[in-house]
């Protein structure tokens, strides 16, 4: 029965399944009112008829007492009967020589008070008796009064006939009601449905319409929009990304494409032909580690928590770093200075980070390059500074992004195709610590900080 649920309601609209709830809901709620007006008039009617018969009663218990006329004249039905079955008194209308009560009834009604509901000569077929024990000149006796319960049953018979005409009346009016109350609702959920249909990439910036107010609805296409403007936003930066790769994978295959067509050209100069593969092996490298860096940014592009992997020392890897590229170049001096602080990342990624940042800062040093590790409060901060031109003023809001490169002195012409920066800005992201960028250093060129979380 339950793997049927989904299938069955996937079959109706929600409008049908609203219109379904407020029927049921409002046949529950009529047939409820109904049911307790029914009981509560045909209640008020019986206490009404009795409170009449207790009364007459009263009157003729009080007349056995007071040895005065036992029925009144101006009673319609009531008799006196005595313990063996004769009628002591009775009104006009009555035959004084049969009692109303047989001789079971009569036996009941000296004992206790008690009523009989059943067919009365005089007062029809539905009647009641009230009968009360009494006593009369010292002789047990039995005062009976009766009434017809015609004119209850017939006020209960129009209103139980007016229950069954408006009930339904009822129901229809109140699902008709919930109908269109519901399509009300729902109405801006349609005209969102239809344009979302026509939302495409093709048009950006196009939104669905927001209906007025701050109902859920309303925050439901609020933050469809959002999801929209994000999604857009995602898609035009990975399309960038892709026109950037594109672009930078195009340069050195067209190099490596022109140098092998030259080895080719030539065949028989065997030194000709060792410059071009040379040339060609510089490009595939070039090639390579550019396809590393937009590995490295795949992997951590992917919108997973934040959890470092290892627990290292930033000093020994930034020393290990600084001579590494000390013994491949002969650029600036590079000087490693700090406490032997802790932090949480993997040792490849901070080997990483550190090789992107130094070998960046070494390509625009003019003398040295400063590497400093301390330690602040929770946080381990390793800062990279360099004496060059610094960041230009335009590139340092995008100095992390994917291909950011400026135009000035740390520009193209510099080499590399912009993606240091962002794999070093991943991997630190990655490990729950954060990267920025200034030019406030000790000699006023560019300053890159990383703040990692403390490894104790």
């Amino acid at each position: 029965m339950r793997v049927m649920v989904g299938p069955i309601r996937s079959r109706f609209s929600l409008r049908l399944r609203l219109a379904i709830v407020f029927l049921f809901g409002s046949l529950v709620v009529v047939l409820t009112s109904a049911v307790l007006l029914y009981v509560n008039l045909s209640g008020e009617l019986n206490a009404t008829l009795n409170a009449g018969l207790s009364a007459r009663v009263d009157d003729i218990d009080a007349a056995t007492g007071s040895g005065t006329q036992l029925v009144r004249q101006q009673e319609e039905f009531a008799q006196v009967i005595g313990e063996d079955g004769q009628v002591i008194a009775a009104s006009a209308t009555l035959d004084p020589n049969r009692a109303v009560l047989d001789k079971r009834e009569l036996a009941a009604a000296l004992k206790h008070r008690v009523a009989f509901d059943r067919r009365v000569p005089g007062l029809g077929d539905h009647a009641r008796l009230l009968a009360v024990p009494d006593t009369y000149r010292g002789r047990p006796v039995v005062d009976v009064v009766g009434a017809s319960r015609e004119s209850a049953r017939r006020a209960q018979h129009r209103l139980g006939l007016l229950l069954v005409l408006a009930g339904p009346a009822l129901v229809g009016i109140a699902t008709a009601g919930g109908w269109a109350l519901t399509l009300a609702a729902l109405r801006p959920v349609a005209h969102m449905t239809k344009e979302a249909k026509r939302i495409s990439l093709s048009e950006p910036g196009r939104r669905l319409p927001l209906p007025p107010g701050r109902d859920e609805i309303a925050q439901l296409g609020r933050t469809l929009n959002d999801m929209l403007a994000s999604i857009e936003a995602s898609f035009a930066h990975e399309r960038a990304f892709v026109d950037d790769a594109s672009h930078e994978l195009r340069s050195p295959l067209a190099v490596l494409r022109g140098e092998l067509e030259l080895a080719l050209a030539e065949p028989g100069d065997a030194a000709e032909t060792e410059q071009t593969l040379r040339s060609a092996l510089e490009e595939a490298q070039r090639l390579q580690r550019l396809a590393d860096d937009l590995l490295v940014l795949a992997r951590t592009g992917r919108s997973e928590p934040a959890v470092p992997r290892g627990n290292v020392s930033p000093r020994p890897i930034a020393d290990l770093v600084a001579g590494r590229l000390s013994s491949v170049s002969t650029g600036p001096h590079v000087v490693v200075v700090g406490e032997a602080a802790r932090a949480q990342i993997d040792r490849e990624d901070l080997d990483r980070v550190l090789t992107n940042l130094i070998g960046n800062a070494c390509r625009f040093a003019r003398h040295e390059v400063r590497v400093e590790v301390s330690r602040r409060g929770d946080m381990t901060e390793v800062t990279v500074a360099d004496d060059g031109p610094g960041f230009p003023q335009a590139l340092l809001p995008v100095a992390f992004d994917r291909f950011s490169r400026g135009d000035s002195a740390r520009g193209r012409r510099a080499g590399g195709a912009g993606l240091g920066l962002a794999i070093a800005a991943a991997l630190v992201e990655a490990s729950g610590g954060t990267i920025s960028a200034s030019n406030d250093s000790w000699s006023d060129g560019a300053l890159v900080t990383v703040r990692l979380p403390s490894g104790g």
